[in-house]
């Protein structure tokens, strides 16, 4: 025999949670990173990183020498989180100084490079080959 679902009228008393969930709104509220949260967490001994996204409160995980980790990199400091996201590239660089967090500090500082676009060559058969 399955148990006895008890049903709640509109005067039992709640939970906290329930009250609390209440009292806000039921809504998500605005994300707030912590001061002392690192933003970038080195795994695989330098290979990848999780990267707090203090704009929306996700992690996500980026091969660091991959465009999409400069893309993301990039998207932070427009966003306005540069300082904190080169102290914690110089502290990783500091702590882990045989990987290369050096270097991905080195690119984020230097100078933007476009690319140029990518050109067909197209290779011509010559009169001589064909006799």
């Amino acid at each position: 025999m399955a148990g006895k679902v008890k049903k709640k009228g509109d005067d039992a008393p709640q939970s906290k949670t329930a009250r609390a969930s209440l009292r806000t709104g039921g809504a998500k509220a605005e994300f707030i990173a912590a001061a002392d949260a690192p933003r970038i967490v080195p795994l695989g001994g330098g290979t990848h990183a999780y990267i707090l996204d203090p704009r929306d409160g996700k992690t996500r995980r980026f091969k660091v020498a991959s465009d999409e980790f400069f893309g993301m990199l990039a998207t932070l400091e427009e966003a306005g989180h540069g300082d904190r996201m080169r102290r914690d590239l110089n502290e990783l660089a500091n702590r882990y100084p045989q990987s290369g967090w050096s270097q991905a500090i080195a690119r984020i500082d230097g100078p933007a490079v476009e690319e140029a676009p990518e050109v067909e060559v197209a290779e011509v058969e010559s009169d001589e080959d064909a006799a």
